[in-house]
């Protein structure tokens, strides 16, 4: 535009003077409007310099748009001159959800039903701070880290805001650095990550498919000139290849007062190796391989929908403990030329076994036990130093002469009488202090897209093992020694895979969505998973089922139903049903309706 005003500077110098200002403010009243005031400034400077204004011309120029400046609403919102583009936009959630859950162990009460109407706010402001450096904000209802949803209840009193991310990073070309409580940067399902939760620490995200070493077009030498001499990239690279590692803080224990994991503060190191392949604008294959491993440390004061969190010492039930104690000897009976006997009993071992009957949960309908008890069974023996004992003749040893037997001698083992000793005690479960100890997953989800009668799609699934998973199960969840069974290769692995058809973009799409999945009692973190699948429990498979509609391109409507029951019916006991544990259903139906409104 400053060309053009400058090209017809001798024209205007023609014009009289009133005529030629009013055009020149027009012109820069449309030039402020598109730029900052002072670029404005600096154009009144360049048209005084070539001439084609007067100093005093641009002086009354300047004071009108001014004073235009400060008529208009845009601009009384004052912007730092740090800030090079600000972005403000958010949404709001209406939801309808029904809760159907059954408790693993029955204790004659009716089945939990909930029916609520809830809400979610989130209000989000994105910063540019140059070209390379940015920053952003979010609040929302609810305090929560795996939800935003505040239930409408309590009269009509006010609800809080949260702050649920704030951040600022740094990103050239094919390297972006975030640090703070942000997004989560990693391709992942809800099968591991909750998509409400906003992790708090550092990521780095490296395009490998962008740097020239790999054919990418970041950096000098990844350009290069088309016939007209435009710059463009060397070619067109079908893959896409990033790097993401993320270092996240999830508590903060007092190292100086405890010791142990009670002192040590619990991180969640997450890395992944995302690789796409374009086949064509429709058609892709994605795999993203990772490992995720959490320190172990004390977690406290999570308020997550099911935070395994502060578990300290609870009563869990009850044992039945029989002793039984049996004594073997060697029994030598010898007999002397007239016949008359010798029984010498030397002491070899004593056998102590034991028998533990334990019963979870200890709760009663009527006077029945409904829980269902579990028996363990061990024995030791260890050898005798006691005394040798001799008995001679009829009298001592209860035996009677007998002269077909002189000089003959005969050996025996026997097992003395048993003793058997019953108690029953209660069963405390010790504290735990390292709830995020053995925590090492190995994570592949992927997806295929393609369209489907003209309908974008994907075939999509994800996959976690934890390789620690047998001494979180035996140890963390404590079922080894409380629990009704021992650990099976099962409990460390969840799966998942679903079909997802269409997508809801604009005013009329529609999208489908259906995915099943089983997830074992020691496959991944808790407090990190799904809030709304099976209310965040473990030992759990089923299905989510998903309908939504646009009804603008700023409403959405979305009904889904996730149908759930366990995957083990006989586990329980330990961390696993006791108070607060992380899998006491039996089944758990969700079912939610939701307006979701975009601005």
């Amino acid at each position: 535009m400053t060309q053009k005003f400058l090209s017809r500077g001798a024209s205007l110098r023609r014009s009289p003077s009133g005529l030629g200002l009013a055009i020149v403010a027009a012109a820069l009243g449309i030039t402020a409007g598109l730029s900052h005031a002072q670029d404005s400034s600096l154009l009144l400077d360049k048209l005084v310099k070539k001439g084609v204004l007067s100093s005093k011309d641009a002086e009354e120029v300047r004071a009108d748009m001014q004073k235009d400046a400060a008529q208009n609403p845009l601009n009384k919102i004052s912007l730092s001159n740090s800030v090079t583009q600000l972005k403000l936009y958010g949404d709001f959630r209406l939801r309808y959800q029904y809760n159907g859950l059954q408790p693993q162990i029955n204790d004659g009460s009716n089945v939990s039903q909930t029916s609520r109407l809830r809400y979610r706010l989130r209000l989000n402001a994105d910063v540019e701070l140059g070209p390379d450096w940015f920053a952003g904000v979010q609040l929302q209802t609810g305090q929560t880290s795996d939800s935003g949803n505040q239930t409408y209840s309590a009269g009509f009193n006010n609800d809080p805001i949260f702050i649920s991310r704030a951040f600022f990073g740094w990103q050239n070309d094919w390297l972006k650095v975030v640090i703070g409580k942000q997004a989560n940067p990693f391709y992942t399902t809800d099968l591991l990550w909750d998509p409400d939760i906003n992790p708090a620490g550092f990521t780095e995200t490296v395009s490998l498919h962008k740097l020239p070493l790999f054919g990418g077009s970041a950096g000098p030498d990844g350009y290069t000139k088309d016939d007209k001499g435009v710059v463009v990239p060397r070619h067109s690279n079908p893959w896409e290849i990033s790097l993401v590692a993320g270092q996240f803080i999830f508590g903060d224990n007092n190292e100086f007062n405890n010791t142990g994991d009670l002192s040590s503060d619990p991180w969640i190191f997450d890395e992944q190796l995302i690789v796409k392949y374009n086949f064509n604008k429709d058609t892709s294959v994605t795999l993203a391989p990772g490992f995720l491993a959490e320190s172990a440390a004390h977690i406290s004061g999570a308020l997550n929908t099911l935070p395994f969190t502060d578990e300290g010492a609870i009563s869990s039930g009850t044992t039945a403990v029989q002793t039984t104690v049996q004594d073997v000897n060697q029994v030598a009976i010898s007999y002397d030329k007239n016949g008359v006997p010798t029984k010498t009993i030397t002491p070899l071992t004593t056998t102590t076994t034991t028998q533990t009957t334990i019963t979870p949960n200890n709760k009663t309908a009527g006077t029945a036990t409904v829980s269902g008890p579990r028996t363990i069974t061990s024995s030791a023996s260890s050898s005798r130093n006691g005394a040798v004992k001799t008995l001679v003749g009829t009298k001592a040893s209860g035996l009677a002469v007998d002269p077909s037997k002189a000089n003959k001698t005969f050996t025996s083992v026997e097992t003395a009488q048993n003793q058997t000793v019953s108690t029953t005690n209660n069963v405390t479960l010790p504290a735990v202090t390292g709830e995020s100890r053995a925590l090492h997953l190995i994570t592949a989800p992927g997806d295929i897209s393609f369209k489907l009668a003209g309908l974008k799609s994907k075939l999509y699934w994800d996959v976690s093992y934890n390789v620690s998973g047998r001494e979180r199960f035996n140890d963390v969840y404590q079922l080894k020694t409380f629990g009704s069974r021992e650990y099976t290769s099962r409990d460390s692995l969840a799966w998942l895979v679903g079909l997802q058809i269409g997508e809801t973009k604009k005013k009329g799409d529609w999208q489908a969505n259906i995915n099943y999945r089983e997830v074992g009692i020691a496959s991944i973190d808790p407090n990190l998973n799904d809030s709304d699948f099976a209310q965040s429990t473990l030992n759990v498979r089923g299905f989510k089922l998903g309908l939504a509609y646009a009804l603008t391109d700023f409403v959405v409507l979305n009904a889904t139903g996730y149908i759930t029951w366990n995957l083990d019916q006989n586990l329980y006991g330990g961390r696993a049903t006791s108070t607060g544990g992380i899998a006491p259903y039996n089944s758990a139906n969700v079912f939610t309706f939701d307006v979701n409104v975009k601005f």
